[in-house]
């Protein structure tokens, strides 16, 4: 019976992690109230490790309060941030809840290796190219939501994209993959992310056309539809045909130039070529 009794104080020291994390994460429990047990353990909200009372360690990663509504069904917090994600046409250029356009991340990864706070600062600091939204603190926190629930569903309807295969941005020598026609007709006044040419364009006067021909972009083509060739061709001709108050000229082009716009603007599967110093190339996941 001597023998046994440590032996018995052992397991349970070796097995108190594994206690703490499947009773929903003892070490949350000492320091936080109880709330939402339905959902699950604390981890399921709010990651962090619960297998430890050191508050570095403990706190690793966490998700705060703020940005885990996402977990709980029907929170206002995450569906304003959906009607967000609708309103400013975020998949025109990503991913999330398995759908949207492939030119920037997949914000349905981002999770596993982001930050919900990073994801709140990439909304206040923008990538190059991306548009500036000027969302405020709280419509940033009910974007993340979104993101983090939108993770969260494509992780329940298995994950990625079938097919869905790395990315590589290539860089070539010299600036004569730049002379294309999105940048001698548009760039002035428009940017945009494409697959063939990558970030194209300078200007931020006219909006950004990252997408202009799918079905994420904004539904403002004439008559508040969506962008086709033909509205485009139409728009190209005379803008002020078609809005009597926009600023934009005609765009004079020449046989074959719409056609090779279009295909610069399309959902083109081809792998990215971005002009850059001799002897440099970036992998990008296609996310």
């Amino acid at each position: 019976m001597a023998v046994r009794f440590p032996l018995l104080i052992t397991l349970a020291v070796l097995l108190l992690p594994y206690q703490a994390v499947q009773a929903g994460g003892a070490s949350c429990l000492t320091c936080h109230p109880v709330h939402y047990r339905a959902l699950g353990s604390c981890v399921s909200c709010h990651a962090g490790d619960p297998r430890s009372d050191r508050l570095r360690i403990a706190h690793h990663d966490l998700v705060p309060g703020r940005f885990a509504w996402f977990a709980v069904p029907g929170a206002a917090t995450t569906e304003r941030g959906r009607d967000l994600m609708e309103r400013f046409a975020c998949r025109r250029c990503h991913s999330s809840a398995g759908k949207g356009n492939r030119l920037a991340a997949d914000l349905d990864r981002l999770p596993a290796g982001v930050t919900a706070q990073a994801i709140f600062q990439a909304l206040d600091k923008p990538a190059l190219l991306m548009p500036q939204f000027y969302f405020d603190d709280r419509q940033k926190t009910e974007l993340v939501n979104a993101v983090l629930a939108g993770a969260r569903e494509a992780a329940g309807k298995g994950g990625a994209r079938k097919g869905e295969s790395p990315q590589v941005v290539h860089f070539e020598e010299g600036a004569g993959g730049r002379e294309n026609i999105f940048e001698k007709r548009c760039g002035a006044c428009h940017r945009a992310l494409t697959r063939d040419g990558g970030g194209l364009g300078r200007g931020g006067i006219g909006p950004n056309l990252s997408g202009l021909l799918s079905e994420f972009y904004p539904k403002t083509a004439p008559g508040r539809s969506r962008w086709s060739v033909a509205a485009l061709e139409k728009w190209l001709e005379n803008p002020r045909k078609s809005r009597e108050q926009t600023q934009m000229r005609p765009v004079v082009l020449r046989p074959g130039e719409l056609d090779t716009l279009v295909a610069l603007l399309a959902d083109a599967k081809q792998p990215r070529r971005i002009p850059g110093p001799a002897g440099l190339s970036l992998p990008v996941s296609r996310r």
